[in-house]
């Protein structure tokens, strides 16, 4: 049974503005946060480059501070965001659809953020540290203020996006479309299949790729672990 009645259009899109005004006033609120204390952000961004950032025009910091206090204040607001998304929705699904998508949600938002934790506290720096090593004889590095957020903020959204993926295999293999024994049986074309995709998101260089692929991996392999537990589980063994 499902848990509520249904609503005429008119009741569900008014139920969608309304959401949507909450999504746009909590992101609108984080983001003036984020600005108010922008320069200790901006402090901490700069404490990752290994060499002075310069400005190319006369509002690139001003631009920077408010790029930095735009993607600071999505990041914060991510799990606001995914809560009313789920509020919105969860009138027209299933008791047990319910359960399901609101652990989903939750992962999301904790795949998310770990993502974007271990790109920033694991993979930024030997990622700077190979790129440098390219600078060599008359190749000096001068990096632009703007340049250094745009690549720390593409870097790390390409990781916190990529941790997504358990959530698609195990939504995969609760609908049936595939079964932990088939994803272990083409392991071999996964890999192939997650290279490719880290070839895709990363920037044209094989270090980025490899420091992608292999959580990815590792990824993959926990999920076809925890959906044979779920599976054991719903049958009792």
């Amino acid at each position: 049974m499902k848990t509520v009645t249904e609503g005429s259009f008119w009741e569900h899109l008014e139920e969608f503005r309304r959401r949507l005004f909450l999504v746009l006033g909590t992101l609108t609120g984080f983001v003036i946060a984020a600005f108010v204390f922008s320069r200790r952000l901006m402090d901490l961004v700069l404490s990752r480059s290994p060499i002075p950032l310069r400005t190319l025009a006369p509002s690139e910091a001003f631009s920077a501070h408010l790029n930095l206090s735009l993607a600071a204040g999505m990041l914060a607001a991510s799990p606001v965001v995914f809560y009313q998304f789920w509020r919105f929705v969860s009138p027209g699904l299933y008791r047990n659809e319910r359960r399901k998508a609101a652990k989903a949600a939750g992962a999301c938002v904790a795949l998310f953020l770990a993502g974007a934790a271990f790109a920033w506290f694991m993979m930024l720096d030997p990622a700077i540290t190979v790129f440098r090593s390219f600078e060599t004889g008359n190749v000096q590095g001068a990096w632009s203020l703007a340049n250094f957020i745009t690549f720390l903020g593409r870097f790390i959204m390409i990781f916190a996006a990529a941790f997504q993926l358990p959530v698609l295999v195990m939504l995969l293999v609760s609908m049936g479309i595939v079964t932990p024994d088939t994803l272990a049986a083409y392991r071999r074309h996964i890999i192939v299949g997650l290279l490719v995709v880290a070839a895709i998101l990363t920037p044209p260089d094989p270090l980025t790729q490899v420091m992608l692929a292999l959580p990815l991996y590792l990824l993959f392999e926990l999920s076809v672990l925890a959906a044979r537990l779920g599976g054991r589980r719903r049958h009792g063994q």
